[in-house]
């Protein structure tokens, strides 16, 4: 398992906070073999950094390149936008030049003339107790003529399940072409995985670990041309079935990010390694997930909003994000019994699911908006960045996003607001600023927060302007709410996953 390091390995499209590269490769050396059952109360120092999935998105500044129109940087000015330092494999995709190419060039980017609705998914999910130990017959079966692999694993799941996986491969006559996972996804790493395995014939690379872990093996698989198989150690997010990679430098500061025609061909989580891992990444994969059918409905009901493959939203990642959201509220609690107890049983079954599979689609197909704009500039703020979990930060943004739309008039946002709010108290996700270390009176922080949230090209997904102003107004606002839910509702939920909790 892989449990603490960089950008939480088990959190796929997040990046480090400025001037954390020192200490980064230190916070990834010394975790990759910490024993699942410390996550619970561990703060993850670095899953943080850039929001969930695209960051932002700065295409337009490609500048006719044959780079991706989904080259990310977390702030995206020219002067920012970094390349990849090896130009000799120069391979990239661009969802907005396939599906959108006049729309993904204007500012800010709209439907263009003949924008389709899209939907993307990996060909198959997985998902059950003791899917680690039957790899091995889900590849052979699912992927032609599959005789060897190449096996990206972090330290941790090679101590823990090696031997059992490789016996399992072998047993379904494919032998393994094995590489410990660095710790960083890297274009170096990336190099080095190329270099070895393309000599050698492998049919397919899988990927055991996080986050960081699936998107090096994810834009390994794009550079050979070979199906990818995608094991998730963790239900921290939607990451796993996105078809992208967040990179770093090999030092472990944001780089930039690489985006596929196609989501990983085979997607596998073994759900009892999820009930082993502790409440605290499940419940902030819950606040990422609730995210999705609030952001996909905002999107779906704006027409001139794009989902993340910078296409229009099907009715169909709608519906998906929607039934996302009913079975956290109906599950979420009973999920958090069986992790304590240990055992997968059919409620954390459901939001493992949620969590992966639906948010996953969800967020990708039917797309983002003000919600994850407020959470990728909230991990900008190094007090929020050095205590928060992605998914935590994305509870912010929710209930600010909400708070935003009621504010413009848009119907029925009270009342969700008051829905989804007493459903994080309940759980353990933040619900207010002081949850989330934020001090409102650093003007400095104030500054970078609002001007980050404007530069996410997904901010404007809303069906009104988003300005400074409206964006304070709502933060402040939500937060006032939020602690009137904290005075009603208490907040022993929170404090009993997060060990910095005393300090607030």
């Amino acid at each position: 398992r892989e449990v603490l390091h960089v950008a939480s390995p088990y959190l796929s499209a997040y990046s480090i906070m400025p001037g954390s590269k020192a200490s980064t490769k230190a916070r990834a050396g010394r975790s990759e073999n910490v024993p699942p059952e410390v996550l619970q109360n561990t703060p993850d120092p670095g899953a943080i950094a850039v929001t969930k999935v695209f960051s932002a998105i700065a295409g337009s500044l490609a500048s006719g390149t044959s780079r991706s129109s989904h080259s990310f940087t977390a702030v995206p000015t020219a002067a920012e936008l970094v390349r990849d330092p090896q130009p000799t494999e120069d391979i990239s995709f661009s969802h907005g030049e396939v599906y959108n190419p006049a729309g993904c060039k204007c500012h800010p980017r709209v439907p263009g003339k003949g924008c389709p609705k899209v939907l993307v998914a990996p060909p198959h999910y997985i998902q059950g107790p003791g899917i680690l130990s039957e790899l091995g017959r889900y590849t052979s079966k699912l992927i032609k003529d599959c005789d060897k692999v190449g096996l990206l694993i972090i330290p941790y799941g090679q101590s823990e399940w090696g031997a059992s996986i490789t016996k399992n491969f072998s047993d379904h006559g494919i032998t393994l072409s094995t590489e410990i996972f660095n710790g960083v996804p890297s274009y170096e790493e990336v190099g080095r995985l190329v270099q070895l395995w393309k000599p050698v014939g492998i049919k397919a690379v899988v990927a055991i670990g996080g986050g960081t872990c699936g998107d090096c093996a994810k834009l390994v698989s794009f550079r050979l041309g070979l199906p990818m198989v995608n094991v998730s150690t963790l239900a921290a997010t939607d990451a796993p079935c996105s078809a992208l990679s967040i990179m770093y430098t090999a030092e472990g500061g944001y780089k930039g990010g690489e985006v596929y025609p196609q989501s990983p061909n085979i997607v596998a989580v073994d759900t009892q390694v999820i009930a082993n891992a502790g409440k605290r990444p499940l419940v902030s994969g819950f606040g990422d997930a609730m995210s999705t059918y609030y952001e996909a409905r905002t999107c779906y009901e704006n027409p001139n909003a794009l989902s993340m493959l910078e296409a229009r939203p099907t009715e169909t990642a709608l519906a998906i994000g929607s039934l996302c959201a009913e079975m956290l509220y109906d599950n979420g609690l009973l999920a958090l019994k069986a992790v304590e107890a240990k055992v997968p049983d059919e409620a954390l079954e459901r939001v493992v699911e949620a969590n992966t599979l639906l948010s996953g689609i969800g967020f990708e197909s039917g797309g983002l908006a003000a919600s994850h704009a407020i959470a990728q500039a909230l991990s900008w703020v190094h007090s929020v960045h050095d205590n928060l979990m992605h998914g935590e930060m994305v509870a912010i943004g929710l209930l600010t996003m909400l708070t935003m739309e009621d504010l413009k008039g848009l119907p029925g946002r009270k009342e969700e607001y008051r829905k989804v709010a007493e459903f994080f108290s309940k759980v353990g996700l933040p619900v207010c600023l002081r949850h989330a270390f934020f001090d409102s009176s650093d003007k400095d922080a104030i500054e970078t927060f609002t001007k980050v949230s404007l530069e996410q090209w997904f901010c404007h997904n809303e069906p009104f302007p988003v300005t400074k102003e409206l964006i304070l107004e709502s933060l402040w606002t939500a937060d006032k709410k939020g602690q009137e839910i904290v005075k009603e509702f208490g907040d022993l939920a929170y404090r009993s996953i997060h060990e910095k909790a005393s300090k607030l």
